[in-house]
């Protein structure tokens, strides 16, 4: 089961991106970038110039990534080693994603430390944040250059991009965090990125690492200069500091959000007994998400993600536009109005109201032996009398009266046409209206005299 991975991403990832993608350029850029940009040279340039790693390769690293790929429920990237002094990983592609670790990073991280790391780059393929990433890397490091488009990079464009992929990263450390089941391990990559080496031999305390994190933040939260200092220092930055990280990750182990969120892929990994009936499942959209979809695939969606008593119900009433079998309202319990991303037990009942016309049996039971109207009184208007009455009578009127009127050639005049047409002495009425077999109906045509 996919993960659904909205419920987890950082409120600050989801503003930032809205942001980017509202500055001016940022368009026609993304155009101009799908247009030239070739996944392939990636694959290409992994295959010749690092280290594949799989079951036969470095196993030992290989072997970590599956189960984490199964908690968050995309598929297994290919991983690569590249040998790289820096200790680092990243994540690239954007239809077949791949992560690279420099032999850096291993030299740097114990290896009990790796799947976190690997946890929170495949955080970022589950959030989707890997073509903005790739191309965000390139525009940063200046090796976006092509004509026609460098002019679309102002500093506005670079400055989002830099503070999106920070705020990215919150995301994937939370990736990380729900699949080491709590922060530590995450926060300990942190303090080690941050000048812990792997070879350093001395105690390194994580609770003076995250007084030294809340100290940053008050410092920054209690002055403005300091603010504005922060933003100069830091608006090219990619990443986000690690201190800052690991008081992010810390804080937001203790919430609600992520102890659903943690029973949630628990119940989806199979490592726990939750009852199906009194689990806690997210929705994907709000309730007017659903509204105008077709109603199968609606209750597909609900079914796929867990909730086990989902019903449909079909109403003849429709808007202005809508079409058979599109979806009117969806309720979960007595609510209507669910936001995006809200939890509810997973047997709660959801109720998908669509329209569909009433079929012909059921109109006319629904009329009690009512008969409709062959067509509207407009239409019937400069027809031939003989063809309206017939069609009128094929429909089961046996009241028909026809009334000649002796008119004079003119430019438009038509001979045995229909001038005025009344049902029960309406004038007005439309294709489809019921009326009883008797009412009258009344044809005035014209006929044509000599002059």
């Amino acid at each position: 089961m996919a993960m659904n991975t909205s419920v987890f991403m950082h409120d600050s990832d989801k503003a930032a991106l809205q942001a980017l993608k509202s500055i001016p350029g940022f368009a026609p850029l993304l155009k101009g970038f799908m247009s030239i940009w070739n996944e392939r040279q990636y694959q290409l340039s992994n295959m010749s110039s690092r280290l594949r790693l799989g079951e036969n390769q470095m196993s030992k690293y290989y072997d970590m990534l599956p189960p984490i790929c199964k908690k968050l429920g995309i598929e297994v990237p290919d991983l690569y080693i590249e040998l790289n002094v820096s200790p680092n990983s990243y994540t690239s592609g954007d239809t077949k994603p791949f992560i690279v670790m420099t032999s850096g990073l291993l030299e740097t991280l114990p290896d009990e430390l790796i799947p976190t790391v690997l946890a929170h780059e495949c955080g970022h393929i589950a959030c989707h944040h890997v073509l903005y990433t790739t191309m965000g890397r390139l525009i940063l490091s200046g090796a976006f250059q092509l004509p026609g488009l460098s002019s679309l990079i102002t500093a506005p464009l670079q400055i989002a991009f830099a503070y999106w992929m920070r705020c990215s990263e919150f995301s994937a450390d939370r990736a990380a965090v729900l699949y080491d089941g709590a922060p530590d391990k995450m926060v300990e990559v942190c303090m080690r990125f941050a000048g812990y080496d792997k070879d350093i031999v001395a105690d390194a305390s994580v609770s003076a690492f995250m007084e030294q994190a809340k100290d940053y933040k008050e410092l920054v939260a209690n002055s403005t200069w300091d603010k504005t200092l922060e933003f100069l220092m830091f608006s090219q930055y990619d990443h986000p500091l690690t201190a800052l990280r690991a008081y992010e990750c810390n804080e937001w182990s203790d919430t609600e959000q992520f102890r659903k969120i943690q029973s949630y892929l628990n119940e989806n990994s199979f490592e726990s007994d939750f009852s199906p009936a009194s689990r806690e499942i997210p929705v994907r959209e709000s309730a007017k998400f659903y509204i105008g979809k077709d109603f199968n695939e609606v209750k597909f969606a609900f079914e796929s993600d867990g909730f086990i008593s989902v019903k449909t119900v079909k109403t003849s009433e429709k808007g202005l536009f809508t079409k058979s079998g599109q979806v009117i309202s969806v309720s979960i319990g007595e609510s209507n109005s669910f936001e995006k991303d809200s939890w509810h037990r997973s047997d709660s009942e959801i109720m998908i109201t669509y329209y569909e016309p009433l079929s012909t049996e059921e109109l006319t039971a629904l009329h009690n032996g009512r008969i409709q109207t062959p067509d509207s009184a407009k239409k019937c208007i400069g027809r031939s009398y003989q063809d309206v009455m017939q069609e009128f009578s094929d429909a089961g009127f046996t009241q028909i009266v026809v009334e000649k009127q002796d008119v004079k050639k003119g430019l438009l005049t038509k001979d045995l046409a229909i001038s005025k047409i009344t049902i029960k002495g309406q004038l007005q009425f439309s294709r489809g209206d019921w009326f009883e077999p008797d009412s009258l109906v009344r044809i005035i045509y014209q006929k044509i005299i000599s002059e």
